[in-house]
Order: C-alpha cells, then sequence, then structure tokens
C-alpha cells in the first residue's frame, strides 16, 4: 500500500506544480482540482490501511510486478518535454492500470482493500476521460 500512497502522491505533487507554472487561470485551478482530489484520495487508502490493520506490501505477492509501471510513471513524471495535459492524461491511465493490476491481488488478503483499487482504477480512467476532454475544448 505504501507504494500506492507514493505514487499518488507524486501524481499530487506534479498537479500542484504544473498548477502553480500556468498562467492560464481555468487551467491553474483544474490542475488545482486535481490535486485536492489526488491527496483526498491518499488520506482514503491510507484510512483503510490502518483501518484493516494491515501493511499489504505490494512486491511480496507472487505474480504481481508493479516495476514497468511505477518506471513508466516516474519516467513520464520527470519528462518536461510532454505538454501538462497530455502528461496528465498520461498519468491517469498509468495509475490506472497501476491500481487495476494490483486489485486482484490485494483483494486475497483483503477484499475491501481490493474493491477500492478498483474503484480508485476507474476514477483514474474517468479523469484522463476529463483530462482528454478539457484538452479538446481549449
Amino acid at each position: 500500500m505504501s507504494l500506492l500512497i507514493q505514487t499518488e502522491g507524486k501524481l499530487t505533487e506534479y498537479y500542484e506544480r504544473t498548477g502553480k507554472g500556468t498562467r492560464d487561470e481555468k487551467l491553474r485551478a483544474f490542475f488545482t482540482q486535481l490535486a485536492k482530489y489526488s491527496s483526498s484520495r491518499i488520506n482514503l487508502i491510507q484510512k483503510v490501511r490502518v483501518e484493516r490493520v494491515m501493511e499489504l506490501t505490494l512486491e511480496p505477492i507472487t505474480d504481481l510486478n508493479l516495476t514497468d509501471l511505477i518506471a513508466t510513471f516516474d519516467d513520464a513524471v520527470r519528462d518536461e518535454n510532454i505538454p501538462p495535459l497530455e502528461m496528465a492524461c498520461r498519468l491517469e491511465k498509468t495509475i490506472s492500470k497501476l491500481y487495476a493490476r494490483a486489485s486482484p491481488r490485494i483483494m486475497q488478503a483483503s477484499p475491501d482493500t481490493g474493491e477500492l483499487l478498483l474503484e480508485l482504477s476507474r476514477e483514474n480512467l474517468e479523469r484522463g476521460r476529463e483530462l482528454e476532454q478539457y484538452t479538446r475544448s481549449v
């Protein structure tokens, strides 16, 4: 779970940094909203982890390989050549895949936590669609 919290934290930081760096007021407000939303998701994951009184460590789960998705996410966050909205779409899709891949394996240890990860994956896909729509509208 710590790995997911860290990744969501990086997403929050990206949105905060990008929002502060843009001159477009509407876009700044949009990224600020996304940052707040990602931050609230961190709190939700932490709450579930505490309520379940377990620290689910993803790496030791057999056949669960998240390193490629984490590397894709980390590489994208560092790439300053990608326009902010395109970057945000990529990050949302990547973190959605991360949650979707982890969910079935986590579900074996904690069904509630697995369901939460599925819901977060769906939310990331929806946020990605919203970002794509926003991109088309500007």
